[in-house]
């Protein structure tokens, strides 16, 4: 018997060592840990290496007398190209939201059980990706040519450089954004749509309250590329006269001959536009992805609550 006992013992003794006593408990921590990373060298070479480039290129191009940068400071703010910059915004804007309305209305037909519809949209769509961007224009702004009046009134006095224009962006961006707008639809699982009907709502009402909530956060981030592409495209009405940025630009320097510095005006322009529309995206993907992991910052737990969720293993002595 006391062999047995004696045999026992250590694992009492080994089983007593895990019990955790009153007034044990490890200090409550107030803070997250936080890992301490490795300085990245070959990242801060690099940086160094890319910020001295930077610094010299925009040292040489500053003292380049042939930028006269007192002639871009002087028209960057001109009447005239303010008028461009507000055409060029008017373009960008009305053919997109053009664009987007026909995507849809050609997402629809692609994906119907139509074979007609289907291949009408997909004729579309292949059409109209295909076709130069420039050469709808010129399309549009010759069309007198094949029809010299529409409803009875002429053709060049309806349609001008601006609405040619706006007709050959909003076109060919269509074919791209049904492209965009049946890749968010088709990421929806086909399972949802049946279950929607399967508790009483049709096709369409599964589309409008499931498919679509879900597939515009897919669709956001291309259209919001799509429309700072469209910023820049809109450039290419300039060789109709569609009085957009690069038209007053190139108005001016025709008359001035500095052409070299209202081009860099130009540039300008565009680099804000286009800043301005990706903080635009940046924000308004940051919405529709709120429930996605990493779209929100993690909330800060305060000790009382960590403390609060402390438990303590083991029993009585």
């Amino acid at each position: 018997m006391s062999e047995l006992n004696h045999s026992s013992s250590p694992a009492l003794t080994a089983r007593a060592h895990y019990v955790r006593r009153p007034g044990d408990e490890p200090a409550v921590q107030g803070a997250p840990i936080r890992a301490k990373r490795r300085p990245q060298y070959g990242q801060i070479v690099t940086g160094f290496v890319a910020i001295a480039l930077l610094a010299l290129f925009i040292q040489s191009q500053a003292q380049n007398p042939n930028m006269e940068w007192g002639v871009t400071w002087e028209y960057m703010f001109n009447p005239v190209v303010l008028e461009g910059v507000g055409v060029t915004i008017q373009l960008a804007i009305f053919a997109m939201l053009i664009s987007i309305v026909l995507a849809f209305v050609i997402a629809l037909m692609i994906q119907s059980n139509n074979k007609v519809a289907s291949i009408i949209g997909r004729g579309y769509v292949w059409f109209f990706r295909g076709v130069p961007m420039l050469v709808q224009v010129l399309l549009w702004f010759n069309l007198a040519v094949l029809f010299p009046k529409i409803l009875g009134q002429d053709t060049n006095s309806l349609i001008s450089g601006f609405t040619a224009g706006l007709i050959a962006l909003s076109l060919a961006e269509s074919g791209y954004m049904a492209e965009i707008i049946r890749g968010g639809i088709i990421s929806v699982p086909a399972g949802q749509t049946d279950a929607g009907v399967s508790i009483g709502l049709t096709r369409n009402q599964a589309l409008a309250r499931i498919v679509l909530p879900q597939s515009i956060r897919v669709i956001i981030p291309p259209t919001g590329n799509q429309f700072i592409g469209m910023l820049k495209a809109t450039s290419l009405v300039s060789v109709i006269g569609g009085s957009d940025l690069l038209t007053r630009v190139q108005l001016i320097y025709g008359q001035n001959f500095k052409i070299l510095p209202l081009l860099i005006v130009a540039v300008l322009w565009y680099l804000i536009l286009v800043t301005i529309a990706g903080v635009g995206q940046h924000f308004l993907e940051r919405r529709f992805n709120a429930s996605q992991p990493g779209s929100r910052k993690p909330r800060k737990h305060s000790p009382a609550g960590a403390a609060a969720t402390t438990t303590t293993t083991g029993g009585a002595p």
